[in-house]
């Protein structure tokens, strides 16, 4: 990670705001100082304006606000061509228990942090500047958000971290995780950190008896923690719900506790008829995952449906990838292909997830605006290397987005004014020492799962 000043102005660049705004400027110009945009307008202008401002050239790249993975599991990036002994899983209960519960009981402390260090490197390389992280290491639990931490901060991206607790574990288990949020939650609050942040996780309804999630409410005493957690990702949770409490997962959840607390709920595949009601009435905002959905073949969710309720629905990845422009390619796909009708997702709507909602819900996690070009906004900035083929307007850049300038090539990626990544190189780390590492660590953690 590197920075030229404090103050430097890019120049001669496309500048595809997203925001509010949604504007395209070409041959246009960004201020960046003190880690946010102070100016944005066209090229020209702004370096008669800031003559002694450094310069930095953009000629012939697009500046885009970087993505935001509001929902991700870097714990899993060891697990990349891992083959499972035995039956394959024919279910998402199966898959848990034969694939994803014996990697996470494998891993190390050393394991956490190169997992880290492998995700925000290839984030960084695809336009992915903040991650929201939602942990998971039973054998290897204290301490494990600071490894995430540090691997986000060497990288030089933005992360928020919290870290899954479940019975699967005993009550012993359920403790110490419970302790791993609550120390992490204090040592942001204390750092005031500005690239780093914390939620509550929790594992989902299924995995959590109501003492351990009493235990969770009363180590969050503070009202604006947000508590992260899986919702109806599969049919089996709400099932599991109704058998042992007699109402569905987000019912119970939040009537146990959690309405007094604003709520990350991922997935939110099955909900029964009542509960989409429960979504406006508290402060839930819905990750979407649907590249992991399908790969589990768990379902798609009522995305639509929640959008025209006002219910903030943001775009994750669920681990699958650090690539926020792979997911807006398979969106529409996946809601069309299931409501067999090409108008049943468009991109206004994919707009809304990773454009206007994954920004509005980080932004409340971190203390300043993320996802979009504008005065006083965070810099994080990507710049692509692309040349537009058709005319690149503000009414069509989801066009562009999906079917070109989403493959292009990461040129620069900028965090808080900082340099992460220079013509697709990322400055912070040695990505070969990287991945050597992370290979050796594989066969290892391969040898033990």
């Amino acid at each position: 990670m590197s920075r030229e000043t404090d103050r430097y102005l890019i120049t001669d660049v496309t500048v595809v705001t997203l925001g509010a705004s949604q504007r395209v400027i070409e041959a246009g110009a960004l201020l960046v100082e003190d880690g946010k945009i102070g100016r944005i307008g066209a090229s020209a202008e702004l370096r008669a304006e800031f003559p002694d401002v450094p310069p930095v050239q953009a000629a012939g790249l697009v500046a885009m606000p970087g993505n935001i993975n509001i929902h991700d599991h870097i714990y899993s990036a060891l697990a990349r061509g891992i083959s499972m002994d035995g039956e394959p899983p024919q279910n998402f209960l199966q898959i848990l228990e034969r694939l994803w519960w014996r990697l996470d009981a494998a891993l190390t402390l050393e394991d956490v942090y190169y997992s880290g260090l492998l995700d925000f490197i290839e984030a960084a390389k695809r336009g992915t500047t903040t991650l929201v992280d939602h942990h998971a290491s039973p054998n290897a639990i204290e301490g494990s958000l600071d490894e995430l931490a540090r691997a986000c901060l060497e990288v030089g991206l933005r992360g928020c971290f919290c870290y899954e607790v479940t019975d699967r574990h005993g009550e012993d288990g359920a403790v110490r995780g419970i302790q791993e949020n609550a120390r992490f939650l204090k040592r942001c609050r204390q750092d005031g950190n500005p690239a780093l942040s914390a939620a509550f996780g929790l594992h989902a309804s299924f995995t959590v008896s109501p003492r351990t999630l009493e235990r969770c409410l009363e180590a969050a005493p503070e009202r604006d923690t947000f508590f992260h957690v899986h919702v109806g990702e599969d049919a089996a949770d709400a099932a599991h719900s109704q058998h042992h409490y007699g109402k569905p997962a987000l019912r119970r959840l939040l009537e146990e506790g959690l309405s007094t607390h604003p709520m990350l709920a991922a997935h939110c595949i099955h909900l029964e008829e009542s509960e989409y009601a429960l979504l406006t009435e508290h402060d839930v905002s819905v990750l979407h995952n649907p590249e992991s959905n399908m790969n589990n073949a768990v379902g798609c969710a009522q995305v639509r449906r929640m959008l025209r309720a006002g219910v903030p629905v943001g775009l994750g990845t669920d681990g699958m990838t650090q690539d926020l422009f792979q997911g807006l390619k398979v969106v529409p796909l996946v809601h069309r292909v299931v409501a067999l009708h090409p108008q049943a997702f468009g991109y206004d709507e994919v707009y809304a997830l990773a454009y206007q909602h994954n920004p509005a819900i980080a932004s409340r996690l971190f203390p300043f605006r993320l996802g979009a070009l504008e005065v006083g906004a965070a810099a994080d900035i990507v710049l692509l290397e692309y040349d537009p083929p058709t005319p690149l307007t503000g009414s069509n850049v989801m066009g562009h987005l999906i079917f070109g300038l989403g493959s292009a090539r990461v040129h620069t990626t900028i965090v808080g004014g900082n340099f992460v990544v220079r013509d697709g190189r990322v400055m912070g780390v040695d990505e070969k020492e990287v991945y050597a590492r992370c290979r050796e660590l594989a066969r290892k953690l391969w040898a033990r799962w």
